[in-house]
């Protein structure tokens, strides 16, 4: 039975206020509900209540299968929110753009090995009091400025379909101001619902100072990226806002030493274009 009474602020989490919320009645009902009725859905998130730590590390914790299945618990409120199951074409989206980081453009300049100066952390969770939530992908390198903690990531990314932007926008605040200001970039990755297109923003704490507080800093878009094509699939493919830039010292938490070739990682016009079209090639716009 769906619960008609809130139990959590939808809105706060940038969720639709018709999203469901069930009782949690186990991993087998819970497993019915994303995978028989999220399927006919129009909502990509489902709010499960009543699920305590305990039951939450023996049902999603550590190698269970359903870690992929959800975006956030609350351990004080013993709320879960579940997402719609990844798609191909979400995965496309998410592994496409990290194989061109890591795979292109950090192999170009890797006379100083990079790629073994980075923990590709996937999506291991981040445990906070009040919040327990996995990335979609997170990176921390394997050197950490004095007093830096590895609790949390230096770059994540968050990616699901346009119907869910308000969540995306939400996760992109959260990374930011719950890190205490660790966490360096938050990569946003909008797959669209009915048509070929997808958006991509960077999300970085940016200095906004108050009278009351000089040092205020809030999470904004400094950088989109729209991927799109229109017609035929033979039709050009259009990009407005790139190349993509995702900062060295952002992802590393340390400058760039351009002497040894290294520096921003910037993903061009046809890469973006390639990651597209294999994300087309494995989704079909709904109509």
């Amino acid at each position: 039975m769906t619960v008609t009474t809130p139990s959590i602020s939808r809105r706060a989490l940038g969720l639709s206020r018709t999203t469901s919320e069930y009782p949690y009645q186990g991993i087998r009902h819970f497993r019915d509900i994303m995978y028989r009725d999220a399927a006919g859905s129009k909502h990509p998130y489902v709010i499960f209540s009543n699920i305590s730590e305990q039951t939450f590390m023996r049902d999603f914790g550590g190698s269970s299968e359903q870690i992929h299945l959800y975006s956030d618990y609350f351990p004080q409120l013993q709320i879960l929110v579940a997402k719609r199951p990844p798609t191909r074409a979400t995965e496309q989206a998410r592994m496409g753009i990290n194989n061109a980081i890591l795979v292109n453009r950090l192999a170009s300049m890797n006379r100083n090995h990079l790629d073994d100066q980075l923990q590709i952390l996937g999506r291991a969770d981040v445990i906070t009091p009040e919040r327990i939530k996995p990335p979609d992908m997170s990176y921390l390198p394997e050197q950490l400025p004095a007093g830096r903690s590895d609790r949390w990531p230096s770059v994540v990314f968050q990616c699901a379909y346009s119907d869910a932007d308000g969540k995306l926008a939400n996760d992109a605040h959260w990374w930011l101001n719950a890190s205490s200001r660790e966490l360096e970039t938050v990569l946003t990755i909008s797959v669209w619902r009915k048509s070929k297109g997808i958006t991509l923003e960077i999300w970085e704490l940016i200095s906004r100072p108050t009278r009351g507080d000089p040092e205020r800093k809030v999470p904004e878009v400094v950088q989109k990226v729209v991927i799109s094509k229109e017609g035929s699939d033979d039709a050009p493919v259009c990009i407005i806002g790139g190349p993509l830039v995702v900062g060295f010292e952002k992802l590393f938490l340390r400058p760039a030493e351009e002497e040894k070739g290294e520096r921003d990682i910037i993903i061009d016009g046809d890469e973006l274009a390639m990651v597209a079209e294999h994300v087309w090639m494995r989704d079909k716009p709904v109509q």
